[in-house]
């Protein structure tokens, strides 16, 4: 019986054992491809109402964990996903965009982008390619980009973040039914960044750079 209960302890370890090493050789790509499933089977199991407020981008949105429930009194979904660049949501565009019909699109990607090596132009150039099918497919909606935010770890970065910023807020002025939403400057005090809005990878935010987003963000969410 002793045996029995050795050999069997030893499954249950080797099973997490084995569980664990396998989550750990996810790639990129199927760590992407749960997440669009998980957010599937939420849709197919609570269909959300017309005219959604749709957040979509990498993992400074996927982070945003209070979103939905900042924003209550509103049909807001979160379906960001981590990792993403510009260019994975206009090839997720008729998983993330198409299922829905949304008063309002917001867009947040660049980080990645631009720290994997693209340059400010090619991010752009994609950019107006998902506004011009988000245009296309839900005329009706207001499309709004949200600039990329600074970052400690990605300081040396600065350059191309700001002119990547410049060149997406000079393309979405020109758009009718659009905006540019400046979430750089006001996460700056006095021109520098602030060490307690962000977590210990100095990357992803905390509860604290949330509060600023919601207060910049909101206005555009309630309009």
């Amino acid at each position: 019986m002793l045996n029995y209960q050795k050999i069997m302890c030893f499954i249950v370890l080797m099973s997490f054992t084995l569980s664990a090493v396998y989550s750990q050789k996810l790639t990129q790509r199927e760590k992407w491809e749960l997440k669009l499933q998980a957010y599937e089977k939420k849709d197919s199991l609570s269909p959300s109402p017309s005219n959604q407020i749709l957040f979509i981008g990498s993992s400074t949105v996927a982070g945003w964990r209070a979103l939905e429930k900042d924003f209550s009194a509103y049909n807001v979904l979160n379906r960001g996903v981590s990792g993403t660049k510009m260019v994975d949501l206009y090839n997720f565009r008729e998983r993330l965009i198409l299922p829905y019909q949304p008063a309002k699109v917001f867009i947040y990607e660049g980080d990645n982008d631009i720290a994997l090596g693209w340059s400010p132009d090619s991010i752009r150039n994609v950019f107006i390619d998902l506004f011009h099918y988000i245009r296309d497919q839900k005329p009706n909606a207001t499309i709004y980009v949200i600039s990329i935010k600074p970052s400690p770890s990605r300081l040396k970065y600065k350059d191309a973040l700001l002119k990547t910023n410049k060149l997406l807020k000079d393309f979405i002025e020109m758009q009718n039914n659009a905006g540019y939403i400046d979430i750089y400057t006001p996460m700056l005090q006095d021109g520098e960044i602030v060490p307690e809005y962000y977590r210990e990878d100095k990357l992803h935010m905390t509860s604290q750079g949330y509060e600023i987003w919601k207060q910049e963000i909101g206005p555009y969410i309630k309009r």
